[in-house]
């Protein structure tokens, strides 16, 4: 008896010792990662169930380019497979002309964000700003939409009407805009002069053309007796990096550290020095002015200066777009926008912010290279003198979203002729008034005391307005530069 009792022991242990094993055999199995063959064959395999059992007919082709678009885009927010059509508008974003509503958007923390309105553009004037995040295009929500898509988007005929939809984290809310489309035609120098011996260039893009245009405006400023130089990067969201190498080389001299890159590959590990002649003496002061839509080569233009000790930094953290892409050309028209190195500046301060891939942001301390003065990282340019820049007043950003601004400015403008200069647009108690009343009118609910809390950032923005529409209505450069003097922008 004992004897079968241990016998069945023994069986037991045996059945339960097999069946155990063959249980961890097949939880391995079922968590074994599949290898790169064994996907594309699930691949092929899940495209022919879709073409052949789907509810309707579907493009296998386009299924191909879906599939190629997800992995890419999952890789991180700049990298992106192009079709030809997309392609062409990259090209069309450096080359200063398209039609559109004329801003720069990216990715940031899953959103697609506005880094920066172009000035003068109908996105600037309806008073989008850097860092809304676009919710909704016309009726349909940008949810799971990458960027390209929303550029797409936006982008449309002259003339034709698009509605926008964002959240602006300043003031906790979501504010709709109707934008006309129009012709934006990019300059890289919009306007420069001098004032009281100070040369201000104000610089909107890294262009083809933006280290000539550069350059004229400092001769012709040095020329008139310079003796300190505002260089302003604020809303520039970038362009040519070669651009950066001349732009720098015009305050550091040729053959100083601007920028260099690392990757995986050796061909992503470069050095970037400035080229050509300084045109800015080394005595003449230089204040790089920046904010959170200055990226990619205006943070690398600030970065070098900052590092090199040539000038100060003054503003806001930069947007941080510190990565590098190379575009690689596909057959079929199509191609490859594929992140390959980060950017760092002279001191070794990554630009880039946020996490890129397994990378973490880098929040480590570093040196300037003259003066050895201690800088952060953390990602972007932060500034030697921070702006603190206090968000205008909530029935304010409104106004300006339902365009009501601009339309009182339009019917201010049209009564009254034009005054010398900004300082002499003086707008009365009668006027402010009357701004109320249209205010209403235009479907906006607020009583007298919110207007009041209000007033002043309305009477700048429509010192601004007005400004701004007389100085494009004759075309007076001037005229909208002496602006710049007590404002920047809305």
């Amino acid at each position: 008896m004992k004897r079968i009792f241990r016998i069945l022991v023994l069986v037991f242990i045996f059945v339960l010792g097999t069946a155990f094993g063959y249980a961890l055999k097949g939880f391995a199995q079922e968590n074994r990662k599949a290898s790169f063959s064994q996907m594309a064959d699930l691949m092929v395999q899940v495209i022919n169930y879709i073409t052949r059992y789907y509810v309707v007919e579907e493009d296998r082709a386009k299924l191909i380019e879906n599939a190629i678009k997800g992995m890419v885009s999952s890789l991180d927010p700049n990298s992106a497979f192009l079709t030809p059509e997309e392609k062409q508008r990259l090209y069309e974003q450096t080359e200063g002309a398209y039609e559109g509503v004329g801003m720069q958007i990216g990715q940031r923390e899953g959103y697609v964000v506005v880094i920066s309105p172009f000035e003068g553009t109908p996105a600037w004037k309806a008073g989008i700003k850097p860092g809304d995040r676009i919710l909704r295009i016309n009726d349909t929500s940008t949810l799971n939409m990458d960027v390209e898509e929303v550029s797409k988007r936006l982008r449309g005929p002259k003339g034709t009407r698009v509605k926008i939809t964002v959240y602006r984290p300043a003031i906790n809310d979501t504010l709709v805009f109707v934008i006309v489309r129009d012709r934006i035609t990019l300059k890289a120098v919009p306007f420069y002069d001098i004032v009281d011996g100070v040369g201000y260039i104000k610089l909107n893009s890294f262009q083809e053309d933006a280290g000539e245009r550069v350059k004229e405006a400092l001769i012709d400023l040095n020329r008139r007796g310079a003796k300190k130089i505002v260089l302003d990067l604020r809303g520039n969201p970038g362009g040519y990096l070669r651009e950066a190498f001349k732009i720098g080389g015009f305050f550091l001299g040729g053959e100083k550290l601007v920028v260099y890159t690392d990757g995986r590959t050796p061909d992503s590990k470069e050095k970037f020095f400035s080229e050509g002649q300084s045109i800015v003496p080394e005595d003449v002061p230089v204040v790089v002015l920046v904010d959170r839509g200055s990226a990619s080569a205006s943070e690398i233009v600030a970065g070098a200066i900052q590092d090199w000790d040539r000038g100060l930094v003054i503003g806001d953290t930069t947007f941080g777009k510190g990565s590098v892409q190379r575009v690689i050309p596909l057959p079929y028209g199509y191609a490859l926008r594929l992140t390959i190195a980060r950017y760092f500046t002279p001191s070794g301060r990554s630009i880039h912010k946020g996490k890129l891939g397994s990378l973490e942001r880098d929040t480590g301390t570093y040196f300037t290279k003259v003066l050895r003065r201690p800088i952060k990282g953390g990602g972007g340019i932060a500034p030697d003198v921070y702006v603190e820049v206090k968000p205008m007043d909530e029935l304010v950003q409104k106004a300006e979203a339902k365009g009501l601004i601009s339309q009182w400015a339009t019917k201010y403008t049209s009564k009254r002729g034009k005054p010398s200069s900004p300082e002499n647009i003086n707008l009365t108690e009668e006027d402010l008034k009357d701004f109320a009343k249209a205010l209403r009118d235009g479907g906006l609910d607020f009583n007298d005391c919110h207007f009041e809390e209000a007033k002043e950032d309305f009477r700048r923005v429509l010192t601004m307005e007005i400004a701004y529409q007389y100085s494009e209505r004759w075309g007076d450069i001037g005229f909208s530069l002496s602006l710049t003097r007590f404002s920047k922008r809305r």
